[in-house]
């Protein structure tokens, strides 16, 4: 039966956007394709940005409450943090799921390292209180991998969740925690003509084999050994570019790393000639041609925390668009590059094995890139939006609260100050688990 589907983004949605504004839009085009009512609300949302079948609004602050009460929802699907922010949404009589499939938390504790002390455990609590806390009063949990399902479990257990009625009812707690992974277009990329980085006029000049990174340059990755790679590799022909535009969430603010990159580029003598920092955010639409004009994608991290439960989505457009792959190991990707036979992995900081990457992977013969591009293909295909999306159309599909949300004994630290009494009033036609 269908449902009434508010679809929550604390990112704008435009031409450009970042990873849970586009994970947003593209849950909310599966689930009106499976003719669920859906509302997409972003606090900003450009003209004609919303999927076929779906009523895009742009609200924030008492204009999204407002909206909240005349959708009325079924079910509400809110990224972690928008849950913690306005935590009315706790009290809504509806089935709430957080989408917590980016850990905020971790990320942190990785950018603000080297601040000083207070401002660090300043950060680190506000993280803390936009990851956990949404936790206590969700009905479902989406995050993106067995890793992360992991931390979950591991949260809502320390919040009290796993009740004696909750563990009745969903012994596994396969109701409770699904594992909703970032997605790819579904069908293969389109056929791009376009060439950017290896066209007449493109960053990297004709004839480069272009190592492309393909996502932000943010404080917990490495993007400073390609760099070094670049400099010790033995083909004069590889290209190092970094999409390195400001990020389309104004409270993100400019990315430090950036900065080192260039300066550790120039101190090598490679800047602009060797390694290309791309200035601007490449639109979502046209981030195949890009793709398609690049040789490898790379994706390199240190050795933390973050690496342990991270989900580098832009590894998934690198295999969409059928390309071999450079990534540090230790994270869920690393494991399946490794295991798929889809590029090369190398220990964190190896500098020496990126740059050995990189030139194996140069050599590889037309036969063994074609059947690593049809290995590529088959992951992509079981990462498309119409398939991973499929544990929340479930949810949608029967919706209800759970059973601790459903007769108001949640855990103590409510986000709404009349959560319990709200909960128990229930539309008679929301079902049970």
């Amino acid at each position: 039966m269908p449902s009434r589907v508010l679809v929550l983004t604390g990112d704008p949605v435009g031409p450009t956007m970042a990873g849970p504004a586009i994970r947003a839009v593209e849950l909310a085009r599966v689930l009106a394709g499976h003719a669920h009512e859906v509302v997409l609300v972003a606090p900003a949302l450009a003209p004609g940005s919303s999927p076929a079948g779906v009523r895009g609004v742009a609200a924030r602050g008492d204009a999204l409450r407002s909206l909240a009460g005349d959708v009325d929802a079924d079910v509400v699907v809110a990224f972690a943090p928008l849950v913690a922010e306005h935590p009315w949404l706790a009290d809504l009589d509806t089935t709430l799921v957080v989408d917590a499939y980016d850990p905020g938390l971790l990320e942190t504790l990785e950018r603000r390292r080297g601040e000083p002390v207070n401002a660090q455990r300043d950060w680190a609590a506000a993280a803390q209180r936009h990851l956990v806390e949404p936790l206590r009063h969700a009905d479902v949990v989406l995050v993106a991998s067995d890793r992360q399902r992991h931390l979950a479990v591991g949260a809502l257990a320390a919040l009290g969740r796993l009740t004696p009625r909750v563990v009745a009812e969903d012994p596994a707690l396969d109701r409770l925690v699904r594992v909703v992974p970032f997605g790819t277009p579904d069908g293969p990329p389109p056929v791009s003509t376009a060439r950017p980085l290896t066209g007449p006029g493109g960053l990297a000049g004709p004839g480069a084999r272009v190592a492309l990174w393909g996502g932000g340059l943010y404080d917990w990755l490495d993007p400073l050994t390609l760099v070094e790679a670049v400099a010790r590799s033995t083909r004069d022909d590889l290209v190092a570019v970094f999409l390195a535009g400001r990020h389309p969430t104004p409270a993100v603010g400019h990315a430090p790393l950036v900065d080192r990159v260039r300066e550790r580029a120039a101190d090598l003598g490679l800047l602009g000639r060797r390694v290309v920092v791309h200035e601007e955010w490449v639109p979502y639409a046209e981030r195949i041609d890009w793709l398609a004009d690049a040789a490898v994608g790379v994706s390199l991290h240190h050795r933390h925390v973050e690496t342990e439960f991270a989900f580098r989505t832009r590894i998934l457009d690198y295999l969409w668009a059928g390309l071999p792959v450079v990534c540090s190991g230790g994270d869920h990707w690393a494991e399946v590059v490794a295991a798929r036979g889809l590029g090369a992995t190398v220990s964190p900081d190896d500098v020496d094995g990126a740059a050995a990457a990189l030139d194996r992977l140069a050599e590889e013969t037309a036969v063994e890139g074609d059947e690593r591009r049809g290995r590529a293909r088959v992951v992509a295909a079981e990462h498309a939006w119409s398939t991973v999306a499929a544990p929340l159309l479930d949810v949608c599909a029967r919706p209800g609260r759970a059973p601790d949300r459903r007769v108001g004994d949640d855990p103590p630290g409510a986000l709404g100050g009349v959560a319990a009494a709200a909960r128990r009033v229930t539309r008679a036609a929301r079902g049970r688990w």
